[in-house]
C-alpha cells in the first residue's frame, strides 16, 4: 500500500510484475487471486500471467478464452481478486488497462462488488467490452447494461477505465475523457473486482490497476496536462518537465509497501541507478502544496 502524508491518501497497484512476486502461469491463489472453477475442484487453466503484452513492463493478466468449454450465456470465466478490508463506496477511485485482441468474440466484463444487508453479492460498478466493439456500464444490481454513446474500442488497442465511486454517483472515463455518470445504486462497500467473459472467442489483457480511497480533491492534485516524468521505465536518470524547477518543494519515490526510499528537494531530475528493478511510487510536491503521483518502473 502507498501512502501520503497523514493518511489522508491511500493507493495500491497491481501491475503483475515480478517485483510484485507474480510468477507466469495460472493467476490461482497467486497474491490472493482465484480463477474460476471448472469442475471437480480445479480451475481453468488459461487465465494467467502473461509476458505476451503489457501496457507498462512486461506482464499482463491474460483472460483467455477456454477452448475446453462451450460459450456461456453471461460472462462467468476469469478471475477475481478480494480487498483485504472493503473500500469505502463514499470516496473510491479504481482505474486499469485493457485490450482486447478480436471484434465479434466474447463480451469482456470487469466488475467491482459488494455485499448487500442480506449477504447477497451485488454489482457497485462495472463496465465491459462488448463484442461488437461497443462500450456498455452495468447499471443496477441486476447486471443491465447501458451502452455509453458514442463509446467504442479497437481490437489491439490498450484502453484506459477509470471508475470514480461517491455516495452519490459513478463516474466512467475512458482515456482520461468523462463518459458517463449515473447515480450510485447500491451504496455499498467494495469487497472485490473481477475480470470475465463469456467464452465466445478472443482474449482480454489487464494491467496496471490501481485504486484509491480518501483521494484528494481537484485543487490538491497538480495539473497533469503539463507535468511529466520520462523514460518510464526509466534505468539511470529520470526527468521531470511541464514545471519550473524552483516550482518543486519535494520528489519522493516509495516502495509499494509505503516505505520512502528517496526525497529530493528543487530538482528537475533524479538519479534513479542505485534502485532496484521494479515497481515504485514516485510523488512530485508543489511549492503551492499540489501533488502530482506517478508508477515509476525501474529496468
Amino acid at each position: 500500500m502507498f501512502l501520503l502524508t497523514g493518511g489522508v491518501f491511500s493507493q495500491e497497484t497491481i501491475s503483475f510484475e515480478t517485483s510484485e512476486s507474480y510468477t507466469l502461469g495460472t493467476l490461482n491463489n497467486q497474491n490472493g487471486w482465484e480463477v474460476t472453477e471448472s469442475g471437480d475442484g480445479a480451475f481453468l487453466q488459461n487465465q494467467v500471467v502473461s509476458d505476451e503484452e503489457a501496457s507498462d513492463g512486461v506482464y499482463a493478466f491474460k483472460n483467455s478464452y477456454e477452448s475446453s468449454f462451450d460459450f456461456q450465456w453471461l460472462p462467468i470465466f476469469g478471475a477475481v481478486k478480494s480487498f483485504d478490508t472493503p473500500k469505502s463506496f463514499e470516496d473510491f477511485t479504481f482505474s486499469y488497462d485493457v485490450m482486447v485482441t478480436e471484434s465479434n468474440g466474447a463480451d469482456f466484463e470487469m466488475t467491482l462488488f459488494g455485499i448487500d444487508a442480506n449477504d447477497d453479492f451485488v454489482p457497485v460498478a462495472g463496465i465491459a467490452m462488448e463484442y461488437r466493439g461497443f462500450i456498455y456500464t452495468i447499471d443496477d444490481i441486476n447486471y443491465t447494461a447501458a451502452y455509453i454513446d458514442g463509446a467504442e474500442w479497437t481490437p489491439n488497442t490498450w484502453l484506459h477505465v477509470k471508475i470514480e465511486v461517491t455516495a452519490t454517483e459513478l463516474k466512467y472515463y475512458l482515456n482520461d475523457v468523462l463518459v458517463h455518470t449515473r447515480s450510485n445504486f447500491t451504496s455499498v462497500d467494495i469487497v472485490g473486482f473481477n475480470m470475465l467473459h463469456n467464452n465466445y472467442g478472443g482474449d482480454a489483457y489487464y494491467d496496471n490497476f490501481s485504486f484509491e480511497t480518501g483521494t484528494l480533491g481537484v485543487a490538491d492534485v497538480a495539473d497533469s496536462s503539463t507535468l511529466r516524468v520520462y523514460p518510464n521505465p526509466v534505468t539511470d536518470e529520470l526527468q521531470i518537465t511541464g514545471i519550473q524547477r524552483e516550482q518543486i518543494a519535494q520528489v519522493s519515490v516509495y516502495n509499494l509497501n509505503g516505505q520512502q526510499l528517496m526525497e529530493r528537494t528543487s530538482v528537475d531530475a533524479l538519479d534513479v541507478s542505485r534502485l532496484s528493478g521494479g515497481v515504485y511510487m514516485l510523488t512530485i510536491v508543489t511549492t503551492d502544496g499540489k501533488t502530482h503521483t506517478d508508477k515509476l518502473l525501474k529496468k
